[in-house]
């Protein structure tokens, strides 16, 4: 089975009004497919924040799968 490698982003503004990506939670999910990866993403982020929409805490998701040369995350 594959795994994904999560992340939940915020985008937030600094005081001169510039935005940031400010990651929420980043963890690894293992599914069947990208789809079911999101599924499972969601529902451990809303049972890590105590919530039922992840969106309260998050503008985003995003899913990769893992590579052998994996390089840092893009922004």
């Amino acid at each position: 089975m594959p795994s994904f490698d999560v992340r939940f982003i915020k985008t937030v503004c600094d005081d001169t009004g510039h935005e940031h990506r400010a990651c929420q939670a980043a963890f690894k999910v293992d599914a069947a497919s990208l789809s079911a990866a999101a599924q499972l993403a969601e529902a451990d982020f809303c049972r890590q924040k105590g919530i039922r929409d992840w969106t309260i805490f998050a503008d985003s998701m995003e899913l990769r799968m893992p590579s052998a040369s994996a390089t840092a995350w893009g922004g």
